[in-house]
């Protein structure tokens, strides 16, 4: 310790011992209190406040008093801290530390569809929500070491494992036994999409695990309603003990730390939960500076990972090709996302999760760098986390009450002062021998009055010489402890012959000692320091921000190649003279003009005056077409089209998982395709529920939805969802055959059924007997099948076979709906009067055949021979490719089987659009429908055209010749940033090495699991 000024022996030496077998006389509560002052140091007592040249008192292991005037009791243990700063001690909220316990691992093979249920767990083995973190805690000197280094004190830990992970619990650092480190047993719940550990097959998609999530949440509401009612004699309670629901019941009371690895699923997971009436803590992914607004208009907090990415190597041009523009523009904001937070007002803390220990200090340095003050920044290591961890009321400040959990330094932190000590619970745990940096410097010494300057440095060892004049002498078997100073120098060109022996004492800034010569003599040596250390303490100073000009890269909508710089505007438009392909009665019409204003066809007409304020487009020699519709598809979707676990999953969502950064929504533009019904696949013959968009590129995910649509589910018959060819291990779930799965279909309706029946029974009793009987449980799986047979919901059936398509009307007919479509149904000619009969609609391929067993009967005039029999026929893309030559499938008809012109376009227009329920909005150009339109450059049935504008309610969201200079500016701005990082120092380009979210082009039998993803 430096300059011990006052010194207890009985309370700094002296130890009360207790043996391991103590019995009842010996207290629990030492009686002596130790009193600790560190005194003369600059005290930060929170973000913005701090105080200089002053005095932490702390008694044991809590603060007693700041004192302004330096005057400490008698009866303290003084240490003189002139020159350091102390800080608050850094709180992390998110870390796994300390936990000893692990999961069960199974060696059962997939697929598992049910667990054991032991203590009342719940049904799904990624809900853990009983577990209480605190019973499993035993500190981990090894592993703590890792934070405090960097300043850590405490630290809210969870087993950071499954989907609902427990409740967390807040600790000291401090190496002691457990009752003794817990600062909150109970903080906050740990939530996540990842199902990690979990060997029960479902979910396995992130839908799946949303719609988990979702059920769960509506579960323990349930439970918490019901489950202490009286019941009746008729209706008895049987709701079953569940631990796990039990302890989610009070989730509006409790805060919530959710994992969700990317900015989309925070998104998602923000939306979800704002459902239940809760705003989680979100673990940020670095990239949330591309969507502020988003995360500012849903209001919640995060936690910062500072896992900047490492430099995309483009050191060689085929692997420069393989980096993306969003990988190369992340690269180069990733440092600025705290700073663009904390501009916007958003709160946040850091954590130390996803890095490695030594690269913390570095990369808070770089951040500040980038922008963030270093004020913001420290709130982000103590009393923004102290809240997260429910420790805000005892750590985080440095005030009489709170722990005494603090960091000791010499400089700035946040430019390039060093963590000397960090104290945990009042006791110290040194990182650097402060008393070396205290006998650091320049020294004036003399000599028997010969005067000598003493240069003192440490760099990772003492070192030091002695200079007189010119002349310059290197000091030896140089050593410093307990102030007391110690080398050896030869000084003959001074005077003194052989090899001289000195011993010093450190005294404040005063050397003062003797030299023993080489013949035995003692002579005094005194001496002082000469100037201000280095290391004395620097004012908390603000870095500028980077501005924007400091960037190459664009920050665009979304944050990906070709995406908006600004997203654009509806217009009022006067489109002139074009061959107008109206999708309607009317056919094409010559020489025709078109009024759009307000989202909307406002006039069709020849010769039409312009009204003030439109912009004319000549579209002379050129068609004008309302957009195509694709009642198909699956792009723009995150983490699986197939939920393909159980047989029945129609309570998971495309909606959860729409993805608006897939650079597909763009191509699909460039196609003239502007609205698309974005399917679950084909693994299981109940999937999951659809979701119509429309191609607003630029827009969020609840944006691209067309609210309009109705509600829409994919059905599937054929091979895939009796899991033919899955592999051998996949022989277990029902059905197996294809009369299995036209009993599934019917048992699940009858179920449904059923849970309509129990709720409208609920919903008819009085209010005395509500209070005693159970009500249903809500269950979104049956929900959904319910809401078919209300008519509420329309049936999109994947289906290639003949005697299926039959099989599956007979189940309609005998359930009392309608399908809306069938889509792919190759075999449809052979019952297509069965289908007009009925009134379904036909989505198929123009000329797919054979590609599989059981299409070996499909022709390519099934499209006219379905058209011919009164059913509305479309044709879909099922692949990103093929949406963006949409009107070249079309136009194939007109080759195999004579189909008109207008009768082949209506294929991807209206015709979808009355399949998708939307023809009243969208589908085809007529008075008072939404202006989604596209202009081409020739007959939109020929292989030579190209969409060369495209409107969406009126607004423009693709012109071909902005993309050619678009693609122009991508590349330009690729080349700059590719530059930038070979231009950069190591240090630039040092980072993380980016997961990269490995999605594959979607189709109907994808078969993904997320959870073997960086998701």
């Amino acid at each position: 310790m430096i300059n011990i000024r006052k010194v207890i022996p009985s309370i700094a030496v002296a130890m009360l011992t207790i043996s391991s077998s103590a019995n009842a006389s010996v207290p629990i509560v030492k009686s002596n209190k130790k009193i600790t002052a560190l005194t003369h140091a600059n005290i930060v007592i929170t973000p913005g406040k701090q105080i200089k040249n002053a005095t932490l008192l702390i008694e044991d292991n809590r603060i007693m008093a700041i004192l302004k005037d330096n005057q400490i009791p008698d009866a303290a243990f003084s240490i003189d801290l002139s020159g350091y700063t102390i800080y608050p001690g850094f709180i992390d909220p998110f870390t796994q530390y300390a936990i000893k316990f692990d999961y069960p691992k199974s060696d059962e093979e997939r697929p598992v569809y049910d667990i054991n249920r032991i203590g009342g767990n719940a049904e799904n083995s990624a809900i853990h929500s009983e577990k209480e973190w605190f019973s499993y805690i035993q500190a981990d000197n090894k592993s703590s070491s890792n934070w405090i280094s960097n300043g850590y004190t405490s630290v809210q830990t969870a087993k950071l494992d499954g989907i609902f992970r427990g409740r967390g619990t807040t600790v000291s650092l401090a190496d002691n036994i457990p009752n003794n480190i817990i600062y909150q047993s109970r903080s906050h719940r740990f939530m996540a999409l990842n199902k990690g550990s979990s060997k029960q097959d479902y979910p396995a998609s992130l839908m799946g695990s949303l719609a988990l999530i979702r059920q769960t949440l509506s579960d323990a509401n349930w439970y918490q309603e019901n489950k202490s009612k009286s019941g009746t004699a008729q209706h008895p309670n049987t709701v079953e003990f569940n631990s796990a629901l039990e302890h989610l019941t009070l989730l509006d009371k409790q805060q919530i730390i959710f994992d969700t690895k990317n900015l989309n699923n925070q998104l998602r997971a923000a939306r979800i939960m704002s459902d239940f009436e809760l705003s989680p803590i979100q673990i940020g992914s670095g990239s949330e500076y591309s969507r502020i607004d988003e995360i500012k208009a849903l209001n919640y907090q995060l936690i910062l990972p500072l896992n900047f990415p490492q430099a995309p190597d483009v050191s060689v041009i085929d692997k420069a090709r393989e980096v993306t523009l969003q990988q190369l523009r992340h690269w180069e904001r990733a440092p600025s996302n705290p700073a663009e937070l904390a501009k916007a007002d958003i709160d946040f803390a850091l954590t130390m999760n996803g890095i490695k220990s030594k690269d913390f200090w570095p990369r808070i340095r770089k951040a500040v760098k980038a922008g963030l003050s270093q004020e913001k920044a420290l709130a982000a290591l103590t009393t923004i986390p102290a809240e997260m961890s429910d420790i805000d009321e005892m750590a985080g400040k440095l005030e009489p009450g709170y722990m005494a959990d603090f960091v000791v330094a010499k400089g700035n932190l946040f430019e390039d002062g060093e963590i000397f000590s960090v104290w945990l619970q009042g006791q110290e745990q040194v990182q650097q021998n402060r008393s070396l940096d205290d006998i650091t410097g320049d020294y004036q010494l003399a000599i028997q009055q010969v005067p000598f300057d003493l240069q003192i440095t440490l760099d990772k060892k003492l070192s030091a010489t002695l200079n007189s004049g010119e002349t310059q002498i290197d000091l030896n078997k140089l050593k410093f402890a307990d102030n007391k100073l110690s080398f050896t120098a030869q000084l003959d060109e001074a005077g003194y012959a052989g090899v001289n022996r000195f011993t010093l004492w450190l005294d404040g800034k005063e050397l003062s000692g003797h030299m023993e010569d080489a013949k035995g003599a003692s002579i005094a040596v005194a001496g002082k320091k000469s100037t201000a250390s280095h290391s004395e303490s620097k004012e908390i100073t603000t870095v500028d921000a980077l501005t924007e000009h400091s960037f190459k890269g664009k920050l665009t909508h979304p944050n990906v190649g070709y995406g908006l710089e600004a997203l654009p505007t509806a217009e009022r438009i006067h489109i002139k003279n074009a061959t107008v392909w109206t999708s309607e009665d009317q056919g094409v019409l010559k020489n025709t003009d078109i009024l759009v204003a307000d989202g909307k066809i406002k006039r069709i007409g020849q010769n039409l005056k312009t009204p003030k304020r439109y912009r004319v487009v000549d579209a002379t020699g050129m068609h004008l077409t309302a957009g195509i519709i694709d009642e198909h598809s699956h792009i723009a979707i995150n983490g699986g089209v197939n939920e393909g676990t159980y047989a029945v999953t129609s309570e998971v969502r495309i909606a959860d998982v729409v993805n608006p950064d897939d650079v597909s929504i763009y191509r699909a533009l460039a196609g003239g395709v502007t609205s698309a019904q974005l399917l679950h696949g084909s693994a299981n013959p109940i999937g999951g529920q659809a979701q119509y968009i429309k191609m607003k590129w630029g827009s969020n995910a609840e944006q691209l939805k067309f609210d309009k649509a109705p509600s829409s589910i994919k059905f599937a018959l054929g091979e895939n969802v009796k899991q033919n060819h899955w592999g051998d291990n996949f022989n277990r779930r029902f059905p197996k055959s294809r009369m299995g799965v036209d009993t599934l279909f019917r048992q699940t309706f009858d179920a449904a059924q059923d849970y309509q029946r129990d709720l409208e029974d609920y919903d008819d009793l009085g209010r005395s007997n509500k209070r005693k009987q159970v009500a249903p449980r809500v269950d979104y799986r049956l929900e959904a099948v319910s809401e078919i047979l209300n008519h509420q919901r329309d049936i999109h059936i994947h289906s290639y076979v003949a005697s299926e398509i039959l099989m599956f009307l007979k189940v309609a007919d005998a359930y009392n709906f309608t399908v809306k479509a069938f889509t792919h149904v190759l075999e449809g000619y052979k019952v297509a009067d069965e289908l007009a009969k009925h009134g379904a609609g036909a989505s198929t391929f123009s000329d797919w055949w054979a590609y599989k067993f059981e299409v070996y009967d499909a022709i390519p005039q099934n499209t006219c021979l379905m058209n011919q029999k009164g059913v509305v026929t479309s044709i879909n893309s099922d692949d990103y490719a093929m949406q963006r030559r949409l009107n070249q499938e079309a136009a194939k008809s007109m080759m195999y089987c004579d189909m008109s012109a207008a009768d082949a376009w209506k294929m991807v227009t209206i015709n979808p659009a009355i399949q998708l329920g939307v023809s009243n909005y969208v589908g085809s150009i007529k008075e008072g429908k939404m202006a989604d339109l596209v202009l081409w450059d020739n007959n939109p049935l020929s292989i030579y055209a190209k969409a060369d504008k495209v409107w969406i309610e009126g607004t423009p969201y693709f012109n071909r010749k902005l993309d050619k200079k678009m693609q122009q500016d991508v590349a330009q701005e690729r080349q700059a940033l590719i530059q930038k990082i070979l231009n950069s120092d190591v240090k630039a380009r040092s980072g993380e090495k980016p997961t990269p979210l490995d999605e594959p082009q979607w189709h109907c039998d994808t078969v993904f699991h997320a959870w073997h993803q960086a998701h």
